[in-house]
């Protein structure tokens, strides 16, 4: 039986960080992998090497075509583009992100290897 998403929002308690449109483009060395719902991704800003510069814990959260959040976990059973929600998991770097993170930032989904192409599309207001 698939275990249901719960929502970050609810885990949180607090709303995402911003909001990016995506279309899943995987890496040759990944291209087995089926992203789903609840995926721990990192994010890569357009530009950055991930060997130097490293990934960041930004995680998605995949949104249907009305805006809400997708409950369904099953293994590679998301739009092939879409939007998603996204979360900084460390709160001592939301600062650095949100003075980085502006409407246009392009990045990438990395999980040892491109998992999607991604823009950010919404900024949400900042609160510490």
């Amino acid at each position: 039986m698939m275990e249901e998403h719960v929502p970050y929002e609810q885990r949180a308690r607090r709303s995402p960080d911003f909001i990016v449109e995506y279309e899943i483009d995987l890496a040759d060395e990944i291209g087995n992998a089926k992203p789903g719902q609840g995926m721990r991704v990192d994010f890569l800003y357009d530009g950055d090497d991930p060997q130097t510069d490293g990934v960041h814990m930004i995680w998605p959260e995949i949104l249907d075509q009305d805006g809400l959040v997708i409950r369904d976990t099953t293994p590679g059973n998301i739009p092939k583009r879409g939007c998603a929600n996204m979360w900084v998991v460390d709160e001592d770097r939301r600062e650095y992100h949100h003075n980085r993170i502006k409407v246009g930032t392009k990045g990438t989904w990395w999980r040892g290897g491109r998992v999607a192409y991604v823009t950010v599309v919404q900024v949400n207001e900042f609160k510490c």
